[in-house]
């Protein structure tokens, strides 16, 4: 076979008596790093009678490709070697580097996203990582187990177990799910939210994905967070099964466990494990296929969506973004809108920066002595900001904060010091964040306006949308001041000053339209 690749695509030329196969991994400097079914390629028919197939790279990965490497192509389910070629992406002559800050190889995982794997480390250093997860399943399961919950493996960790006893080289993470005691969602939510609580009173990092979806981190002295366990609901309503995110299935039935071994462990699993894979992964589930992505079906998303909600949007665009060396295209300098802001503020006003991102603005109020609290929902740009704070040496707090999860919101609100005056600070989110998160905004913003805090927002309108942009196309909802400014009333405040137009926060060669609000109680 015959592979030829650029910056946009791979191509592999088969000679007529080959066969391609059903999935093909792309190794790259010796690593697995993206892996496609070929009906996800184009397939021509070649010069020499036999088929060319053409694969473009997943955005996150082409845009990644710099440098010089060794392709190797090969079929994913037996791992036989097809072909190889050299490649030069780019200019650049160094040796193609996909690794990330902790010198883990990425790969585009099954979100399309370039993320580590095991198989993205070296083999020791794979099985450390692996142990110390397994080492943590057992303990979460344990905890799991205090606090009146069974729980079982599922996903991934139950298909590495069935299928080969060990946890699968393209994944990433542990998996555990239970059955919920209640049958009716709002319980199997309030149910959800109260081992949330418990968990972090134990002293466990818990980021809440939905109602239904817990994930569970652990971090390393020296590399910063290491894995992470996922921990989701299943339940029963109206004759079917339902396991967060994925299944909605008539016939399956988790009541029983049995004991699966993993790596020589024993966790406790569904006593029927292959109904719940083959409702999980379909009927090819025991052929191993790294290029595998979910697809909820219609029914099963529209009901889990109404029912357990979903605290995720956009949240891995960000995640990736403020890891990835982009991030520092945005000027290190605050905003024009800071400066704007700042002379409005009252002395002494504390500064909640909603939505903080890099910190440029949060460093900025820092540095004029008011006392700030920065807020993201992106664990990376939180850890991003306090490395900052603390190389530079300027005192502020930040906090994870999900929009999305109105729980979190009544959360923060207890916790806060309101005796620093809060003023609440959103520069370019309004427009990054969908109609829940904004609805819970609105609840944030209502509870400074009403001890007197006043709130400021700067934003893409409408006038914005088919314009060019630098940082390119991903979810913006845009909107007018004028749906703003009504959906600030009925949360009982009011715009006392408002600026719309262009000029307000140029870059580079983009200059949009954007608004900016100053709102206070309108009692």
């Amino acid at each position: 076979m015959r592979v030829t690749a650029d910056a946009t695509a791979l191509v592999a030329e088969f000679p007529p008596d080959e066969d391609v196969p059903a999935v093909l991994d792309v190794l790259m400097e010796g690593r697995r790093t993206v892996s496609f079914p070929a009906t996800a390629a184009t397939t021509t028919v070649a010069a020499a009678g036999g088929r060319r197939i053409t694969f473009a790279w997943p955005t996150p990965l082409a845009q990644a490709l710099s440098g010089r490497a060794t392709l190797l192509v090969r079929d994913a389910a037996d791992k036989r070697p097809l072909g190889t070629a050299e490649v030069a992406f780019g200019s650049s002559d160094d040796p193609l580097d996909l690794r990330d800050a902790a010198g883990r190889w990425l790969s585009v995982n099954k979100w399309g996203r370039l993320a580590p794997s095991f198989d993205g480390l070296d083999p020791a250093a794979a099985v450390a990582l692996q142990d110390r997860l397994l080492d943590r399943l057992a303990q979460l399961q344990a905890e799991l187990e205090s606090l009146g919950i069974e729980p079982f493996v599922c996903y991934g960790t139950l298909l590495g177990a069935v299928r080969d006893g060990d946890l699968i080289p393209h994944d990433d993470d542990a998996d555990l799910a239970y059955l919920s005691r209640h049958e009716n969602p709002a319980d199997v939510v309030w149910e959800n939210l109260r081992l949330s609580r418990a968990l972090t009173a134990r002293g466990y990092s818990v980021i809440r994905h939905s109602g239904g979806h817990l994930q569970i981190t652990f971090t390393d002295p020296d590399a910063g967070q290491d894995h992470y366990i996922d921990i989701f609901t299943a339940f029963r309503v109206e004759g079917l099964t339902y396991l967060c995110f994925q299944v909605g299935d008539e016939a399956l039935d988790l009541r029983e466990r049995e004991q699966i071994s993993l790596r020589g462990r024993s966790y406790p699993a569904p006593a029927d494990s292959e109904a719940l894979l083959a409702a999980t992964y379909g009927p090819g589930w025991r052929v191993p296929d790294p290029s595998f992505t979910f697809t909820t079906p219609p029914r099963v998303r529209a009901r889990l969506s109404t029912w357990i909600g979903e605290f995720n949007m956009a949240r891995d665009y960000w995640q990736d973004f403020y890891q990835s060396p982009g991030v520092d295209r945005v000027p290190a300098t605050e905003s024009t809108f800071a400066g704007w802001v700042a002379e409005r503020l009252p002395d002494g006003a504390g500064v909640l920066d909603v939505g903080t991102g890099t910190a440029r603005d949060a460093r900025f109020f820092a540095r004029s002595g008011r006392r700030v609290l920065g807020l993201d929902y992106s664990s990376a740009a939180i850890e991003r900001a306090q490395g900052l704070a603390g190389a530079e040496e300027w005192s502020a707090d930040f906090r994870v904060l999900n929009l999305g999860d109105l729980t979190a919101i009544g959360n923060l609100v207890a916790d806060l010091d309101w005796s620093a005056g809060w003023h609440l600070y959103a520069r370019f989110l309004l427009h990054a964040i969908d109609d829940t998160a904004r609805s819970n905004l609105w609840t944030l913003a209502g509870a400074v306006a009403r001890r007197g805090g006043e709130c400021w927002f700067e934003f893409r309108t409408s006038e914005d949308q088919d314009a060019p942009h630098v940082f390119g196309e991903h979810f913006r909802r845009y909107l007018s001041p004028d749906q703003v400014a009504e959906e600030l009333a009925e949360h009982g405040m009011e715009v006392v000053e408002r600026l719309h137009s262009q000029d307000l926060a140029p870059y580079k060669d983009e200059n949009p339209w954007v608004a900016r609000l100053r709102v206070r109680s309108s009692a």
